[in-house]
């Protein structure tokens, strides 16, 4: 499934899910450059920490390599509550395999996060 980064899904009752992560083939993504690299691990050692929130419908498989499957996702909620990051839990592999960079912004509000 495919969404570009920061496309921002209305849910019910005023919540919002911001799309990042939702790669696929035939689509431009940003890539990370040399000197990345520490930043990055750092986001997927946090990524990690957090762990996946929600369970989807069904596994999503690498579009790219078709090696990884994975049928979770984070959701890091924002202070208002009513509003969060919306990512596949493949995004680590997608980092790591496929050399995608995140939107700062989305990297900003892991770094950030505390687990309730």
């Amino acid at each position: 499934m495919y969404f570009p980064d920061l496309y921002v899904e209305e849910r019910y009752y005023g919540v919002k899910a911001i799309k990042i992560g939702w790669l696929d083939t035939g689509k431009p993504y940003p890539k990370w450059k040399d000197g990345d690299e520490i930043m990055l691990a750092d986001l997927i050692i946090k990524l990690e920490e957090i762990g996946p929130g929600v369970y989807t419908k069904g596994y999503h498989h690498c579009p790219f390599c078709n090696g990884e499957k994975s049928s979770t996702q984070f959701q890091i909620r924002l202070k208002d509550g009513k509003t969060f990051y919306d990512a596949p839990y493949m995004i680590i592999h997608y980092i790591t395999h496929h050399s995608y960079l995140p939107p700062q912004e989305f990297i900003d509000a892991v770094m950030k996060y505390k687990k309730p």
